[in-house]
């Protein structure tokens, strides 16, 4: 006897894969943020700027995660 109940349809399979994606996208977002928080921290804590650079691809890991 057949399940049907258990049948996913293509739809269902894709919107499945796009979460799975953004997931792996939030993770590794939020992953270089944490590796260069302490650049934020010395910041504040010292007055010495954090790197142009670094404030580009924090900008750009912020903007790519969803909630």
């Amino acid at each position: 006897m057949i399940d049907w109940s258990q049948m996913k349809t293509a739809e269902q399979k894709a919107a499945e894969a796009a979460t799975a994606e953004q997931a792996r996208i939030n993770a590794a977002a939020r992953a270089y943020l944490t590796s260069t928080d302490w650049y934020i921290l010395r910041l504040q804590e010292t007055g010495e700027p954090v790197p142009p650079d670094v404030l580009e691809q924090r900008a750009a890991a912020r903007a790519q995660v969803v909630e």
